[in-house]
């Protein structure tokens, strides 16, 4: 694409990358802009240059990088997005809890969403990680920093349905091949992988959204969200969430203008009639 926007304005049309200048980067930019590419689009595809100057100039084909000090686009970050609390409901009851698998993907929905977690810390979690009496799960999040989680009746509820269909499935299965310590396994008794995760809640959220992104970071987001639209402590939500500081907690604070003229009225001694 940059070849095409390239040659029409150089004069050396057998080698044009020796005769790239700062200004014809900075022209092709300003070219995807006006298309109305999105930031990020343009900012990815000015990246790709970059790496591949960066790569000429190894080889000795380039002397500097034309693409170096040209600026990326501002590409705002988008606040996480949250499913309502009555599409989760419905997501929840979209497993076919008749079969082992949806039993599973039930438990693995509840999880989710009772607990917060993020997608490796699920497909990490062992047996030894429950303790249902307490209703708490044993997590290992980023950097191997331990923190317990609760996770709720209904998650608690799934789960024990999950384990003793669990230990049913299991005595049909090659021992020698079953990973009996994971939580979460397939039909052959293999902890399942953080792919097959991802397409089990994307099928079941798929059932109840037309959303383009249904990822299980869209149950973590829902989570924290409903905490925090409830009335929850922004704190708690963090450690809650595992986060290492207050700003990666504050992107889940866009709560109802509702809700927050709410909390105004109660909290705020002239807030009140």
């Amino acid at each position: 694409q940059f070849a095409r926007f390239l040659y029409p304005r150089v004069d050396n049309l057998q080698l044009p990358l020796r005769v790239v200048q700062r200004e014809h980067v900075q022209a092709f930019v300003a070219d995807l802009e006006e298309k109305g590419l999105k930031a990020s689009t343009v900012a990815r595809k000015l990246a790709a240059l970059r790496s591949l100057f960066r790569y000429l100039g190894r080889e000795g084909a380039l002397v500097a990088n034309p693409a170096g000090a040209v600026g990326s686009p501002l590409v705002e970050r988008a606040s996480p997005r949250h499913l309502p609390v009555e599409q989760v409901a419905e997501a929840m009851e979209a497993p076919a809890t008749e079969r082992f698998s949806g039993m599973r993907d039930r438990a693995i929905l509840e999880v989710f969403y009772g607990g917060g977690i993020r997608l490796g810390e699920l497909v990490a979690l062992n047996l030894s990680s429950l303790d249902l009496a307490e209703g708490t799960i044993k997590v290992m999040g980023k950097g191997r920093k331990e923190r317990i989680a609760p996770i709720g009746a209904k998650a608690q509820e799934a789960l024990k349905a999950y384990l003793q269909r669990r230990a049913e499935v299991l005595l049909e299965c090659d021992m020698s091949q079953v990973e009996a310590g994971a939580l979460f396994l397939n039909g052959r008794g293999k902890r399942l992988s953080r792919r097959t995760v991802q397409r089990i809640v994307e099928r079941h959220l798929r059932a109840v959204s037309e959303d383009d992104s249904l990822s299980p970071h869209r149950l973590r987001h829902s989570f924290a969200a409903h905490l925090l639209d409830a009335g929850a402590d922004l704190v708690a939500v963090k450690e809650l969430l595992g986060h290492a500081t207050l700003a990666a907690t504050q992107s889940y604070t866009e709560v109802s203008l509702e809700h927050l003229q709410a909390i105004y009225a109660k909290a705020h001694p002239h807030g009140a009639d």
